[in-house]
């Protein structure tokens, strides 16, 4: 009921409190580190090493300004900033080292000469590898089994030492996991590829992309404003259509922290994605506790503004009420329209027989590492409630 009312709240309050925020011309608050949500979560979402620490004569803010945090400024500024660069000849290597047959080489030598797309890579280990080929065949054809094959594969790649079997299998992990709304775990394995496996294939514009977009719905708007800023600025030849929908997205999050319901409407998210994974107790309870009574402030300051002549009307262009819903960026020229949807793996879960299921559900149990069985249980738990 709490929840239900906070929502009801926002969206009768939204456009007066807007109005308010315009009116009031004051500058966003600077960001802070929000609590971490009880699964694992990016440890550093910056795919570029952090800047050194201020040094003596640096200039301060001149008056008026607006104070800007270090590492949320262009990626070029940055002292730190590295951006490991795809190989053709040692990826040639790397396939010739693991006996590639000549029609593997020849493939992919035909496939550059046509023009580097990011699956050239990929295509590549399918035939090279037959495993992975067959996990990515699963997984792409809505088999519950294909997660599982892919975490075994990636545990398999960490200690062998294969970077690029583990960059390319972490990507098709990432990506299924957000096609079945499950942004933390796909942020959990993209902060993974950012960190270690970039330079490796040539996903990488599309790996930081989707990692600054799953931080967006989870939602952290902090990390997902700096990561979507940093794919600009980093990958300019990147796909056109991944980056009109980041400039779309990351106008709508920095409009957000003009608003006094950036922080609530935040709250509110993380409420919902809890109680629809059925995720209660004193951590939900406490923040549903919280957004009321902020909402109570802010009904108050209002109530008051409108007593002292203030009309709460919007000025100029008014910003969306609320977090726009990210797998349904508005398609046109340029933009790729639904970024994220199922591909079938719930209805494919609940025709298992009860022996299949059981038989994953056990393998998880005993054959994989402690973060990556944590991953998988909660996707199994999702399809076995048919992503409620």
């Amino acid at each position: 009921m709490i929840l239900v009312r906070t929502r009801l709240c926002a969206v009768a309050l939204s456009s007066l409190l807007w109005g308010a925020a315009a009116d009031a011309q004051q500058s966003p608050p600077a960001p802070v580190q929000q609590s971490a949500p009880d699964k694992p979560v990016p440890v550093d979402p910056s795919p570029i090493k952090p800047a050194s620490q201020k040094k003596k004569g640096d200039a301060a803010p001149k008056a008026g300004e607006k104070a800007v945090p270090a590492e949320v400024k262009k990626a070029g500024e940055q002292d730190g900033a590295w951006t490991p660069k795809f190989s053709k000849e040692r990826f040639l290597r790397y396939l010739k080292q693991n006996k590639a047959s000549e029609k593997i080489l020849s493939d992919f030598a035909s496939d550059w000469e046509l023009g580097a797309d990011a699956g050239i890579t990929d295509r590549a280990l399918q035939a090279l590898k037959p495993e992975y080929g067959k996990a990515v065949d699963l997984l792409d054809a809505g088999d519950p089994k294909g997660a599982l094959s892919l975490v075994k594969i990636i545990v398999a790649a960490d200690k062998a030492g294969d970077v690029h079997l583990r960059a390319h299998a972490r990507y098709k992990l990432a990506r299924a996991l957000l096609d079945e709304d499950d942004p933390e775990g796909a942020s959990q394995l993209l902060n993974d590829f950012v960190a270690e496996d970039r330079g490796y294939s040539l996903l990488d514009p599309s790996a930081v992309f989707f990692f600054g977009y799953s931080l967006s719905i989870i939602p952290r708007p902090r990390e997902a404003i700096l990561n979507l800023r940093i794919f600009l600025e980093l990958y300019p030849d990147a796909s056109e259509r991944y980056r009109a929908n980041a400039a779309q997205l990351l106008q709508e999050l920095e409009a957000q922290w003009d608003s006094p319901l950036h922080a609530i409407a935040d709250e509110m998210k993380f409420c919902e994605r809890k109680l629809k994974k059925e995720q209660s107790g004193k951590i939900v309870e406490t923040k549903q506790l919280d957004i009321v009574e902020k909402l109570d402030l802010l009904i108050k300051q209002l109530e008051e503004k409108q007593q002292q002549g203030g009309d709460g009307a919007p000025k100029g262009n008014q910003p969306p009420a609320g977090p726009a819903n990210r797998s349904e960026i508005q398609p046109g020229e340029g933009r790729i329209g639904k970024l994220h949807g199922s591909r079938g793996v719930k209805d494919r879960w609940g025709n298992m027989k009860s022996r299949d299921r059981e038989k994953i559900l056990s393998e998880l149990q005993t054959k994989l590492p402690e973060r990556y069985r944590s991953l998988l249980e909660n996707y199994y738990k999702r399809l076995n409630k048919g992503g409620r």
